[in-house]
């Protein structure tokens, strides 16, 4: 960049006023003059230097003109992560793992979360020959677009969560909690959703083409495309699925004194139910549900709280009769749920920071209760059990950077559906020992 010239004269007659001070000062004996001319020149010396600076900071600012600062482009992040869960497991009631127990492998999990600009997007997928009936199944995958003032709107397409009660899980324990077996809490399944967030308020409405993408094997309680059999092998009921249906959900958060906060929600699902017979015949009945929810987060606390009240409208001439359970599974395990009822949940969690015991950041134990009750009593029209459920899960985790532990006691009553006994009107309980790793890296990041 050339200088201005104006600025380049000043310099020069600065410099050569200098000069000519300096050699008048030297012929002189005066010690005054001489006085006077080093004054002088301190001066000049400080105006060159005013000079110089002003003439850099219009070179700067003519640069900064000249040259506009390129643009970085859209934010660009993705992360690859997974983990290695496994469990030792002892029940009281016989079976494989009774007596000294059983340890296992939970699963091995790979996943994937991204952003690109206001696009995000996230899957996962998890393994397990010991612990899902089918080996394998796909937990989630998506992509959504925030856009709209301070990007307060998202819509989302794929499976994903379904935003149903208590988000994101509505329990503390591992195992999850009668909801979650129900498949009225930390349940996916595939379609299309728009959500709102703003100033506390949250509004979702979502349409789902089916629950689980036809998979045998799913992340949460779903209808069994399998149907279910009883003791001997027979099988009592017909495949079926949910299908073409849709959720809507408000949520309203509550900021109290400090950092504590309360959420309130309603939320409604509903649809149809297809099933499907042994040969390849499909009818269609319906499905609803409802529910009430309420979290508060009071520091070091949380209370949760949840009630559902639901029905499956089953085919009668395709069903074999049995209109009074769905067929149900989770990790492809099947079993009878009552096709009308209402759900009862409450959770209280409390987590204890620690900061003197290496790794080891926090504590927590909670407690998880819930009851099922059934809308047709304690047996179905063909004689299947499928009376009122009760669980309950008492347990501690510890937390350490990528490594979590979760101690768990469990006991339920008919609690087929939880994994926890048969459903013979007693209580029978469980002692889970989970150990998790997870692990996570920046592939891009910028």
């Amino acid at each position: 960049m050339r200088q201005h010239p104006a600025k380049t004269l000043a310099l020069a007659v600065c410099g050569c006023t200098a000069l000519w001070s300096v050699q008048a000062a030297a012929q002189s004996s005066d010690s005054q003059t001489l006085q006077q001319m080093q004054d002088q020149i301190q001066q000049l010396q400080k105006q060159v230097q005013e000079m110089k600076a002003e003439q850099q900071n219009q070179q700067a600012a003519t640069t900064t003109t000249a040259q506009p600062a390129q643009s970085s482009g859209p934010t660009k992040k993705l992360t690859i992560g997974g983990g290695v869960v496994a469990e030792y497991q002892k029940k009281d009631y016989g079976g494989n793992n009774a007596g000294a127990g059983d340890l296992i492998l939970d699963y091995f999990d790979l996943n994937v979360a991204g952003q690109y600009g206001k696009l995000t997007y996230a899957a996962d997928y998890r393994w397990s020959t010991t612990n899902f009936k089918s080996g394998q199944y796909l937990h989630n995958a998506w992509a959504a677009y925030d856009f709209g003032p301070n990007d307060s709107s998202q819509v989302k397409g794929g499976m994903f969560q379904v935003p149903f009660g208590n988000l994101p899980y509505g329990y503390q324990s591992f195992w999850a909690n009668l909801n979650y077996y129900a498949g009225f809490a930390d349940n996916q399944a595939a379609g299309i959703g728009y959500k709102y967030e703003n100033n506390g308020w949250r509004f979702d409405l979502d349409a789902f083409k089916n629950q689980g993408l036809s998979q045998q094997s799913t992340y949460g309680g779903n209808p069994n495309l399998s149907g279910t059999k009883n003791a001997n092998g027979d099988l009592v009921s017909s495949g079926a699925r949910l299908v073409n249906g849709g959720n809507a959900r408000l949520g309203r958060t509550i900021k109290l004194n400090g950092d504590n906060t309360l959420n309130l929600s309603i939320a409604g699902r509903g649809g149809e139910l297809e099933y499907t017979s042994n040969n390849g015949n499909t009818k269609y009945g319906s499905r609803w549900a409802g529910t009430l929810a309420a979290e508060a987060d009071l520091g070091n606390w949380v209370l949760q709280g949840q009630f559902v009240d639901y029905k499956y409208n089953i085919p009668s001439d395709i069903a074999g009769g049995n209109t009074e359970s769905v067929p149900f599974q989770d990790y492809g395990y099947g079993y009878l749920m009552p096709a009308k009822g209402q759900l009862y949940a409450a959770s209280v969690g409390r987590t204890f920071n620690v900061s003197n015991m290496g790794p080891i950041s926090s504590f927590e134990v909670y407690n998880d209760y819930g009851y099922l009750h059934s809308g047709y009593g304690n047996y179905d029209n063909v004689g299947n059990r499928i009376g009122d459920v009760q669980e309950n899960t008492t347990g501690i985790a510890m937390f350490a950077g990528p490594v979590d532990i979760w101690a768990e006691w469990i006991e339920a009553k008919n609690g087929g559906m939880a994994f926890v006994g048969p459903n013979d009107n007693s209580w029978h309980g469980r002692f889970n020992l989970t150990a998790a790793f997870y692990f996570d890296g920046d592939l891009i990041k910028k």
